[in-house]
């Protein structure tokens, strides 16, 4: 009896500890599920986007380099001609040099064996004035940059470093394919890479918020909104779509604002670096004609609902040659539809000067084509010259002036003129402030010689400085009066 009592109790006491292991499984499932109101949820969808997206990121990250930068500016001596500066040990000059850092971003886009070079695109902010460029990679390589040319217009930049430490290998493998800004869509997802504030290796992601923004006055370039939070050290890096292609460029964030980025697009970067690369300078066009958008009550007005509207047309220019006249709407140019004045700009501008471009306008309610030949939208002097020349004389002068266009005149309130340049900016303790310039003032002449734009602003300057004179003569606009200051030029 004892013998079959045993296996018995053996038996129940297994089935006593399987029958508390299954409960307790039971109650910690059933606790779960309260926890979620009885229900069972599984996403393997949105797992699987999630793993989707890291690999993407993995994939295109290490394609994506970190810029240093050290500029030289020039600053105002406090101390200039009193005691004090020998007390600090300041020598006694007007100004003195000093340097200072910056940072950014850039993504590499060829390589190229033959002159054995690594290429990145970078924004031009980010390289402007540097004395030094250094570029460290995903692994850890640090490279002296050079700058192959830069646009300010389009804030894009082609920076590249020599084949060294095996740099070639590591690039081959990582460079980013760019993609087609003209096809992206508002709403779609895209994703920031960079170094925001230092942080490298950063990712932020959102969507595309608009497109073809305009930022101040720049003619012609579009810019991509993004929610994507972009922040200083952000610039020069690459904005990403959902196939591992660079949509954008990082390039801007505008202050006080929430959550409202910039990118330059892919497209437009795409043509700057081709012009960089063929002439190593862009070359633009213009037709020469003022224009101005179309709204709903010049619209009805016209008869027209779409196209950019020519309020004036340049004496001379190859609009005028052409026969265009102020009140033509622009509908089309080389068979493009013309939706507005960014699209005009855009379809003139990307020509290299002297190209014929066939016009179609809308005057009086009739379709008229016109053959008009492009020319140059800087004069082939100030083309030839570098960036940092013109910048040069700016930071020398303390002045900051832009051509006066029709925008700029609305959005400032200007009052209109036949001619003049803007005076964007003057900087304290600046040989323009010691002028008397403010800023909304129109320089109309430079030594009684009119002045058109910023480009013949600049060429009369140097021109007085060449010639050996100390100052310029300036007659200025401030807003219903006229006035004449004097400019140091030394």
């Amino acid at each position: 009896m004892k013998k079959v009592v045993l296996p018995i109790a053996i038996i129940l006491a297994l089935a006593f500890i399987v029958k508390a292991q299954f409960e307790k499984f039971h109650t910690e499932q059933s606790g779960y599920k309260q926890t979620i109101q009885g229900k069972s949820y599984n996403f393997p969808n949105l797992q699987a986007a999630d793993e989707e997206r890291i690999k993407l990121i993995e994939s295109v990250s290490s394609g994506v380099a970190t810029v240093f930068t050290t500029q030289e500016v020039s600053i105002q001596n406090p101390f200039y001609d009193t005691p004090f500066g020998d007390f600090f040990g300041i020598p006694n000059i007007p100004q003195f040099k000093q340097r200072s850092r910056g940072l950014g971003s850039a993504f590499i886009v060829d390589v190229d064996y033959n002159k054995k070079v690594v290429y990145l695109l970078t924004n031009n902010h980010v390289v402007e004035n540097a004395k030094d460029i250094q570029v460290q990679f995903k692994n850890k390589v640090v490279l002296k940059a050079r700058l192959v040319g830069a646009d300010k217009l389009s804030d894009v930049a082609l920076i590249e470093v020599p084949f060294k430490k095996g740099i070639e290998d590591f690039a081959s493998k990582n460079v980013l394919k760019l993609g087609d800004s003209d096809q992206l869509k508002v709403g779609a997802t895209v994703i920031a890479i960079g170094a925001p504030l230092g942080l490298s290796d950063t990712v932020t992601i959102g969507i595309v918020s608009a497109k073809n923004r305009q930022i101040e006055d720049r003619p012609g370039e579009g810019f991509i909104q993004t929610d994507a939070a972009i922040n200083p050290g952000n610039s020069g890096g690459p904005l990403i779509n959902v196939k591992g292609e660079v949509v954008g460029i990082n390039t801007a964030i505008i202050a006080g604002a929430q959550g409202l980025g910039f990118a330059v697009p892919i497209n437009q970067a795409k043509w700057v670096m081709e012009q960089i690369l063929k002439y190593g300078k862009v070359k633009r066009s213009k037709i020469g004609v003022i224009i101005q958008p179309l709204t709903a009550d010049l619209a009805e007005h016209f008869g027209v609902n779409e196209g950019a509207l020519v309020s004036n047309v340049q004496p001379g220019g190859p609009a005028d040659k052409a026969g265009i006249k102020a009140g033509d709407i622009i509908v089309e140019v080389n068979g493009k539809k013309i939706s507005d004045i960014s699209d005009l700009q855009n379809q003139v501008m990307r020509n290299p000067p002297g190209t014929k471009l066939k016009i179609k306008v809308i005057r009086d309610g009739k379709e008229l084509t016109f053959d008009v030949v492009t020319v140059p939208l800087e004069s082939e002097e100030t083309a030839s010259e570098t960036p940092q020349d013109a910048t040069n004389i700016e930071n020398t002068l303390g002045l900051i002036v832009k051509d006066l266009t029709s925008d700029l005149i609305r959005k400032y309130g200007l009052p209109k003129v036949n001619n003049g340049v803007l005076v964007y900016a003057v900087k304290e303790g600046s040989a323009a402030e010691d002028a008397g310039l403010q800023a909304g003032d129109i320089i109309l002449s430079v030594n009684r010689e009119p002045v058109r734009s910023s480009v013949e602003f600049w060429n009369l300057v140097k021109k007085a400085k060449k010639e050996g004179q100390d100052n310029v003569l300036l007659y200025v606009q401030r807003g219903d009066n006229r006035i004449y200051t004097t400019l140091s030029i030394r």
